[in-house]
């Protein structure tokens, strides 16, 4: 019997991929202790059909609550120009580089700014970010990117957990 037979024999299906997750991601569970014994104190006892034990799962991690943010553009002299950019928490998760526009552009070339990954571990973590844009018509700007400040939380944006682990 192969295990698609065995699966549907017991009446599992195809559900038992769910119902694994479900219990791997139990952190309490765990293999039992090398140090317990039977009543007798002799040897662990036996595992059995009734016996299971399940290794912790390794992907339990704590988490933080976000929301899609706005960036804040200061002009040349330091003070705050308009929002610019959204900075969704989808590009947070994924934490790979991204460069995007800035708020305004001179003759049709805009200005750019680009995000790393240390600056999403950065926002993970609660942090401010500041950063510059590209030079284009001789000039670059600075922005800020404040992820705990609710002034900046795009409108309407829901909080999403975000794992710091895994």
């Amino acid at each position: 019997m192969d295990r698609r037979e065995a699966l549907r024999f017991l009446g599992l299906g195809t559900g038992i991929g769910v119902a694994a997750l479900l219990i791997n991601c139990d952190a309490d569970a765990g293999p039992a202790s090398p140090t317990e014994v039977d009543a007798a104190g002799g040897d662990p006892p036996a595992a059995d059909a009734t016996t299971t034990t399940m290794p912790a799962d390794a992907c339990v991690a704590p988490t933080v609550l976000m929301h899609d943010t706005n960036a804040q553009a200061l002009y040349l002299d330091g003070t705050f120009g308009p929002l610019t950019g959204n900075i969704k928490v989808s590009y947070v998760v994924a934490g790979t580089t991204l460069t995007l526009e800035f708020w305004h552009g001179h003759g049709g070339t805009p200005h750019r700014f680009t995000l790393e990954p240390m600056h999403f571990a950065k926002l993970k973590a609660g942090e401010k970010v500041t950063l510059g844009t590209t030079t284009v018509d001789g000039h670059a700007h600075t922005l800020f990117i404040d992820p705990k400040n609710e002034a900046y939380r795009v409108p309407g944006a829901p909080d999403v957990p975000v794992s710091l682990g895994c």
